[in-house]
């Protein structure tokens, strides 16, 4: 709003959207790299199938599924590696995502968009 004035009249308008509530955690964050570049349905349908296959789900369960496994899921090659880095940072304690509630927005930004695939839009989120 502060960098667009259209967008501001809109708000001032109607509102602030609503805010969707997204639990903590690995599977949010994979999910949110699923809906980048692609509609929410598709997302969610690949995120739901992950979800039963690996159930429940955990950076150690993301980690034992082969290339083809995730293909079949529904992620693309580059979204299977995203989820792969996510996962070992979270494994290999590189990313804590336990300590990132006590962090300011800035730092939690940086210490996500570390990870290959999590940039300012993910991160944001």
């Amino acid at each position: 709003m502060a960098r667009d004035p259209d967008l501001a009249a809109i708000v001032d308008r109607y509102g602030p959207p609503p805010l969707w509530e997204r639990r903590p955690g690995f599977g949010t964050l994979l999910h949110i790299v699923l809906e980048q570049q692609v509609s929410l349905a598709s997302a969610k349908a690949a995120f739901d199938r992950l979800s039963v296959a690996a159930d429940p789900l955990t950076p150690e369960r993301f980690l034992a599924f082969d290339d083809a496994r995730l293909l079949a899921i529904g992620f693309s090659r580059q979204k299977a590696r995203y989820g792969r880095a996510l996962a070992l940072a979270i494994r290999d304690g590189s990313l804590d995502l336990d300590g990132l509630g006590g962090l300011d927005d800035e730092a939690v930004r940086t210490a996500l968009e570390a990870i290959p695939g999590i940039g300012r839009w993910t991160s944001t989120i």
